[in-house]
C-alpha cells in the first residue's frame, strides 16, 4: 500500500543503476515512462507522468491504485488483468493492452500500455519491469497504407501556415467517388494497393512544395499557399487524369474523385472553419454529380446549415414519438360519378416555430437520411388507425399510403406491416401502398418480390407519378401492380394540345389493356375532369377539384353530410 511518505530507493536497487539513462530517455520522450524494481516493488516515474497525474513523487510504491481513478471505469478490468499477467511473467516477456485514460482536458482518450520484464544478462532472475504508455492518436501520425501524414499533422501544418498574417491560399479536400465498390469487388488487399497507388499518383502531380495528407476514409487533404481558383482547377484536372486508371493483374479499374476548396483568408482564417468549409464544398460537388471540384459559397453553406438544422429538428421529433408530424388526407373519387372511394395519407410537419413546413423541403431529407424508416412506421400505423375509424361510416373506404424504396429494403418492414394489419383488424384489401418517385430503382426483381409478399397479404400496390422518372411504359410488361397514378404534368394544358390529349388517352388505354386501373392526379378544373371521365375513361380522380389535403376533422365531415 502507498503511504504519505515518499518511498525510498535502496542503494542496491537496479533503479539506481539506470537513473542516468532513464533521465536521458524521458527528456526526449512524449510518452509516459516507468520502471519497477521487482524486488522492492519501488517504481520510478517519468516527470511528465508524475506532473500530469499529480502523483506525490516520481518514486511510488503502488502504481496500480494510483492509476485506477484515471482509467475509464469500463476498462479497469483490462488494466488489472494486464498487471496480473506482468507480475507472473518471465524474463523477456511482454504484456500490453489498450484502455481509455483521462486526459488533462477532462476527456478520455485511448492509450497503449506496453510492459516488459528485464534483468541482468548473467542471471535468469528478472530484476526490473519497464513500461511505456502511448497515446494512440499521437502514435498513428502516418497512415499505414499510404504512408501519408494524417489529419492531426495536416491541422498542425496548416496552423503554422495561417500564423503568417499575410498568408493566402486554399484548403482542398479530395474524396474518391465510390471507392468502396472497388474494394468490395476486388478485395481489401487490392483496395489497399489501389489506394496507395492513387495517393502516390496524386502526390506526383502536385507541385514539389505541396504535401498530401490522409484524412478520413478514402479522402485526402492539402493546402496550397498563394493559389488562385484557376490554379486550383488546373491542379484538380491533373488529379482527375492521374487516377483514371488503376492497374490490376487482370483488369484496368477506373476511379474518379470529387473535391471541395475553401480560400483563406477570404472564406475563413482558422483551421477548423477552413477544413469544414472545404468539406461542405466537397458535399456540394457530390450533389452536383461527383467527378468535379466545387468552391465554398456562403449561400450554399447557409442552405447546408439549414438542412442540417432541419434534420436535427426531425431527429428530435422522431425521438419524441413523431409528435410534430401529422397526416392530411386528400380525397380520391370514382371518376364516373364523383363518389368518394378513399384518401391518400399525406405527411405534414410543424417546424419548431409552429409553422407547417412544405413537404418538398423535408420529405427528401427524411429519405436521404433514412429517417423515413421510423417515420414510415408512424405513418402506416396512424393511417391504418384512421382508415379503420372511417370504415365505420364507409366499409369499403380505401387508404393510400406512400412508401419508398428505403422502407422496402428494411428487414423489419414486412413484419411490422403484417403485425399492424392484425392488431387493428383491418381488411388489407382496403390498404394501398404507393411506391413514390423518391429513388431511382435499378433492381425491379427485388421490388417485385417485396410487393408480391404484400400482394399475398392482401394489400394493393400502386405506382406513383407514372410517366416521369422510372415509372414509364417500359416496366409495365415486367411489373405487376393494381393501380397506376398518372402525374399532374400530363393534365396541365390538356386542352391546348391534341398531342397531349392523345398521349394521355392512349396511355390510359394501355394500362387498362394489361389489367391496371388508372388514377389521375392534379385534376383542378371541371373541364379537365369531364375530358378524363368521358374521353379517357379514367377510373379514379384526385385533385383540388374534388378536395384539398385536409385535416382529420375536416375530412370526417364528408361522412356526415
Amino acid at each position: 500500500m502507498s503511504t504519505n511518505t515518499t518511498p525510498y530507493i535502496g542503494e542496491n536497487s537496479p533503479l539506481n543503476q539506470i537513473t542516468t539513462y532513464f533521465n536521458a530517455l524521458q527528456s526526449s520522450a512524449e510518452e509516459y515512462l516507468f520502471v519497477v524494481d521487482l524486488d522492492s516493488k519501488m517504481i520510478l516515474l517519468s516527470d511528465n507522468f508524475m506532473k500530469d497525474f499529480d502523483f506525490p513523487s516520481n518514486i511510488v510504491d503502488d502504481l496500480d491504485n494510483l492509476m485506477m481513478p484515471f482509467i475509464y471505469h469500463d476498462d479497469r478490468e483490462i488494466f488489472e488483468e494486464a498487471m496480473r499477467d506482468i507480475w507472473t511473467a518471465d524474463k523477456g516477456e511482454t504484456v500490453q493492452c489498450d484502455f481509455r485514460l483521462l486526459r488533462s482536458n477532462g476527456d478520455y482518450g485511448w492509450v497503449n500500455l506496453k510492459m516488459t520484464i528485464g534483468g541482468d544478462e548473467f542471471s535468469d532472475q528478472p530484476e526490473i519491469l519497464s513500461g511505456v504508455i502511448k497515446r494512440l492518436d499521437e502514435v498513428a501520425k502516418a497512415d499505414y497504407v499510404t504512408g501519408l501524414l494524417r489529419r492531426s499533422v495536416f491541422y498542425s501544418d496548416l496552423t503554422k501556415e495561417l500564423e503568417n498574417q499575410n498568408a493566402h491560399g486554399a484548403v482542398i479536400v479530395i474524396a474518391l467517388d465510390n471507392f468502396n465498390v472497388i474494394t468490395e469487388n476486388y478485395g481489401h488487399k487490392f483496395g489497399d494497393s489501389a489506394f496507395r497507388q492513387i495517393a502516390q499518383n496524386i502526390t506526383n502531380v502536385l507541385p514539389p512544395d505541396i504535401h498530401l495528407y490522409k484524412l478520413d476514409g478514402y479522402s485526402f487533404g492539402l493546402f496550397m499557399p498563394d493559389a488562385m481558383p484557376e490554379e486550383i482547377e488546373i491542379i484538380f484536372a491533373s488529379v482527375q487524369l492521374c487516377m483514371r486508371e488503376i492497374r490490376n493483374v487482370e483488369d484496368t479499374i477506373y476511379c474518379t474523385a470529387s473535391a471541395g476548396a475553401a480560400l483563406y483568408p477570404n472564406d475563413a482564417n482558422d483551421v477548423t472553419t477552413l477544413v469544414r468549409y472545404a468539406e461542405v464544398a466537397l458535399e456540394i460537388a457530390h450533389q452536383k454529380g461527383r467527378d468535379q471540384i466545387a468552391f465554398f459559397e456562403k449561400e450554399a453553406y447557409d442552405r447546408w446549415r439549414y438542412d442540417i438544422g432541419m434534420q436535427n429538428l426531425m431527429q428530435n421529433c422522431i425521438a419524441r414519438g413523431c409528435e410534430d408530424f401529422f397526416l392530411c388526407y386528400q380525397p380520391q373519387v370514382d371518376a364516373k360519378d364523383g363518389r368518394l372511394l378513399g384518401a391518400e395519407a399525406l405527411l405534414r410537419w410543424y417546424d419548431n416555430d409552429g409553422s407547417v413546413v412544405a413537404p418538398m423541403q423535408f420529405i427528401p431529407m427524411l429519405e436521404k437520411s433514412r429517417m423515413i424508416i421510423p417515420v414510415g412506421h408512424w405513418i402506416i400505423e396512424n393511417a391504418v388507425i384512421m382508415a379503420k375509424k372511417w370504415q365505420h361510416y364507409m366499409p369499403d373506404f380505401q387508404m393510400s399510403i406512400n412508401i419508398s424504396l428505403y422502407q422496402l429494403e428494411e428487414r423489419m418492414f414486412y413484419p411490422f406491416v403484417e403485425d399492424c394489419i392484425a392488431r387493428h383488424q383491418i381488411d388489407p384489401s382496403t390498404i394501398i401502398f404507393e411506391l413514390t418517385e423518391s429513388h431511382n430503382i435499378y433492381d425491379w426483381d427485388f421490388v417485385n418480390k417485396q410487393f408480391a409478399a404484400f400482394h399475398d397479404l392482401g394489400i394493393k400496390i400502386a405506382i406513383d407519378d407514372f410517366g416521369s422518372g422510372y415509372a414509364n411504359i417500359g416496366f409495365l410488361k415486367n411489373f405487376k401492380c393494381d393501380l397506376i397514378k398518372i402525374d399532374r404534368m400530363f393534365v396541365e394544358n390538356l386542352h391546348e394540345s391534341e398531342f397531349n390529349r392523345n398521349l394521355l388517352k392512349y396511355s390510359i388505354m394501355l394500362c387498362h389493356s394489361v389489367g391496371m386501373e388508372v388514377l389521375i392526379e392534379g385534376v383542378e378544373t371541371e373541364e379537365e375532369y369531364l375530358y378524363l371521365r368521358d374521353e379517357c375513361k379514367v377510373d379514379q380522380i384526385q385533385g383540388f377539384y374534388f378536395g384539398y389535403p385536409e385535416m382529420e376533422d375536416v375530412f370526417e365531415k364528408r361522412f356526415k353530410k
